[in-house]
């Protein structure tokens, strides 16, 4: 059980490395298209612009179609509540405190895959109890 749940993580890490790795190369593509026509300052700053404009229009795209809390939670002023409340408020800053914390299990994956598989096997065993 535990290891179908690491090679699940192991294939959302690559699938994730991979479309980086897409979105570097279809940058450079474009810088390289753009240097030879705007110099490489104006080839920067158009890149800049393009990756401002795609960012804007997925802040867009994703504002006010959160979640809604859990009934559980909506009258509740519980830690998990306040998180809630504060990702949906700060959308981005949930986002990058989520990447981090995926390269922080990540990095403990490597160093020591023990915690990660203790942890993993009680978070099963809470599920399997019903308390979740």
């Amino acid at each position: 059980m535990i290891e179908k749940a690491l090679l699940a993580v192991i294939g959302l890490a690559a699938l994730t490395a991979l479309t980086l790795m897409g979105v570097a190369a279809a940058g450079f593509a474009l810088f390289a298209v753009l240097a030879p026509l705007l110099g490489v300052a104006g080839a920067a700053a158009t890149l800049a612009l393009v990756c401002a404009l795609i960012l804007v229009a997925a802040v867009f795209a994703v504002r006010g179609k959160g979640p809604s809390l859990p009934p559980a939670l909506q009258q509740d002023d519980s830690l998990a509540a306040r998180a809630f409340d504060l990702a949906r408020q700060h959308p981005m800053a949930a986002g990058g405190a989520a990447l981090l914390a995926t390269l922080a299990a990540g990095v403990l994956a490597v160093k020591n895959p023990k915690v990660i598989a203790t942890a993993l096997s009680a978070y099963l065993a809470g599920r399997s109890s019903g308390r979740h």
